[in-house]
C-alpha cells in the first residue's frame, strides 16, 4: 500500500528529496503532497514532513461523494474514529464525516484521541484522502543551538541538520563531518542511531562539540583533524562549509576546491555538502570530477542562504 506524506509547504523540494533519499524510490509529488510505493517506515527520520499515511484514494470534488460510499472503511477502521478536512471546499467536514459513519460497522466518533483518523486533503490536484499514522517530529527545538553549552552562531540548526543527513540515504552505520564545528550534525545523527565520526581543525570548536554531546547524553567519535589532509574514505560524508565572519580570512574558495578535491579521493558513496548561496559550488564540484546529483536552497535569513548539495564520486 502507497504511503502519502504531507509536507513542509516552504520547503517541499528539500522534504521530498528526503522521503527519496531513505526510500530509494520516486515519489509521486503533488503540490505539497508526495506519495510513495514504499513500505519502508522513515517517518521517524523525517525533518521537512508534517504527517505521513496510509493513502487511501485520490478523486476529484465531483466524484468524492460516490468514493466514500465504494470505498470499505472497516478495512481501516478501529474502535473510533474521525475526520479532518485540509483546504478549501464547499463540502463540510461534518458531511464527510456523515458519509464516514453510514459505512461503517459499530462506529464510534472520538475527535480528540481517535484509534483512526481519515484526513481529506483538498488541492488543485485534486482530493488526497488517507489514514494518519504519524505526525511530524516535535523534538528538534529541545536541541536548538541557543540551549546548548557549547554555542557558535552559524551552527546548523537540528531540522536542517537531520534533513542533511537523510539526503544521504544512510540506514545504519558511520557518517562522517571533516568540519564538524560544534556538533550539529553529529547530535542529530546521534539522536538517529547512526555512528558519527567528526572531525575540525579547531580545537576549541572540539572542545565545544564534546560539551554539547554530553550535555544530550549523545556519542561520537571526535578527533582533530585538517580537512585538507584526511587519508581514510568513508562512505557517507556530510558537511556544512565555512563561511561566517571568523572565516573571512579564509581563501574560501580556494579552500572548498581544495576540498573537493579531497572529497573525490575518500569519498565511497555519498556526500552532502552545504555551501553558502553566494558561491559557484558547480564549477567547482565539476572541476573536482565529482556529480552533483541534486540540489536545494534553503533560506536561513535575509542575507544568507544556503546551497544543499547531493554529490557522488
Amino acid at each position: 500500500m502507497k504511503q502519502m506524506f504531507i509536507l513542509a509547504k516552504d520547503n517541499v523540494r528539500l522534504a521530498n528529496a528526503e522521503i527519496e533519499a531513505l526510500t530509494k524510490k520516486p515519489t509521486e509529488l503533488h503540490e505539497y503532497i508526495a506519495l510513495s510505493n514504499s513500505n519502508k517506515q522513515i517517518s521517524n527520520r523525517l525533518a521537512f514532513t508534517r504527517f505521513t499515511y496510509v493513502f487511501l484514494f485520490k478523486c476529484s470534488e465531483d466524484e468524492l461523494i460516490n468514493k466514500i460510499r465504494s470505498f470499505d472503511w472497516n478495512k481501516f477502521y478501529k474502535y473510533s474514529f474521525c475526520v479532518r478536512k485540509f483546504g478549501s471546499s464547499d463540502i463540510k467536514e461534518n458531511q464527510i464525516a456523515d458519509l464516514v459513519w453510514e459505512k461503517l460497522k459499530n462506529p464510534h466518533v472520538d475527535l480528540k484521541n481517535p484509534d483512526s483518523r481519515f484526513d481529506f486533503y483538498f488541492t488543485n490536484k485534486g482530493i488526497f484522502v488517507g489514514l494518519l499514522s504519524s505526525k511530524a517530529r516535535t523534538d528538534f527545538e529541545s536541541r536548538a543551538p541557543k540551549l546548548r553549552p557549547g554555542m557558535h552562531p552559524s551552527t546548523m540548526k537540528p531540522r536542517l541538520a537531520a534533513a542533511v543527513i537523510n539526503l544521504t540515504g544512510i540506514e545504519k552505520g558511520v557518517i562522517y563531518d571533516p568540519m564538524c564545528g560544534t556538533g550539529g550534525v553529529l547530535i542529530e545523527a546521534a539522536v538517529m542511531n547512526l555512528n558519527p565520526v567528526g572531525s575540525d581543525i579547531d580545537e576549541l570548536m572540539l572542545i565545544q562539540a564534546k560539551k554539547n554531546l554530553k550535555h544530550y547524553d549523545l556519542n561520537a567519535k571526535i578527533f582533530k583533524q585538517d580537512a585538507l589532509t584526511i587519508k581514510k574514505s568513508y562512505k557517507y560524508i556530510v558537511t556544512d562549509f565555512p563561511y561566517g565572519k571568523n572565516t573571512r580570512t579564509l581563501n574560501q574558495k580556494k579552500f572548498y576546491r581544495a576540498f573537493l578535491k579531497k572529497l573525490k579521493k575518500i569519498l565511497k558513496k555519498r556526500a552532502v555538502i552545504v555551501f553558502p548561496d553566494f558561491i559557484k559550488h558547480k564549477s567547482m564540484i565539476n572541476t573536482a570530477g565529482l556529480k552533483l546529483k541534486g540540489e536545494y536552497s534553503y533560506y536561513l535569513h535575509k542575507t544568507l542562504s544556503r546551497t544543499i548539495c547531493i554529490i557522488e564520486p
